[in-house]
């Protein structure tokens, strides 16, 4: 029996990967709950899932991060930046906007749409505060602005 080479065996694992991700996504959504209204005043740029906020500028996101969100809710949030890192696995992208000392956003999404550093971009995405200084949105949507 032949053997699969190196990156055969990468890209399957990958795509398994993909797959279990997305069925683990789709069964996290029916055990979230909604946030109150409340959560969203004087925050725009946040959302309910999968609706639209309007897009913070890395100068004024930190005055809108909230200090946490309950485990069992998915918040979203957009940003608009210029590209700062943009880097992938093979499998993920990953798309950096906002610079030191202020708040660093990082998108986790499958596509980079042809972006390049210091590209104009929109993110929007799953909010997780990683720490005072981070935010990851994962999943995440990156287009051109």
């Amino acid at each position: 029996m032949a053997q699969r080479s190196h990156p055969a065996r990468f890209a399957i694992r990958a795509a398994i990967a993909v797959a279990l991700s997305a069925i683990a996504g789709a069964m996290s959504v029916t055990a979230q709950t909604l946030l109150p209204d409340s959560f969203f005043v004087d925050r725009p740029a946040f959302s309910q899932p999968e609706q639209p906020g309007r897009p913070a500028s890395c100068e004024d996101i930190a005055a809108q991060l909230p200090d946490s969100v309950p485990e069992d809710s998915r918040v979203d949030m957009a940003i608009a930046g210029s590209v700062t890192l943009i880097r992938t696995d093979g499998a993920l992208w990953y798309v950096g906007i906002c610079s030191d000392p202020g708040v660093r956003v990082l998108c986790v999404t499958y596509s980079a749409n042809e972006l390049k550093q210091g590209d104009k971009v929109v993110l929007r995405g799953g909010y997780n505060r990683q720490d005072r200084r981070h935010v990851l949105l994962d999943p995440c949507l990156a287009s051109p602005e």
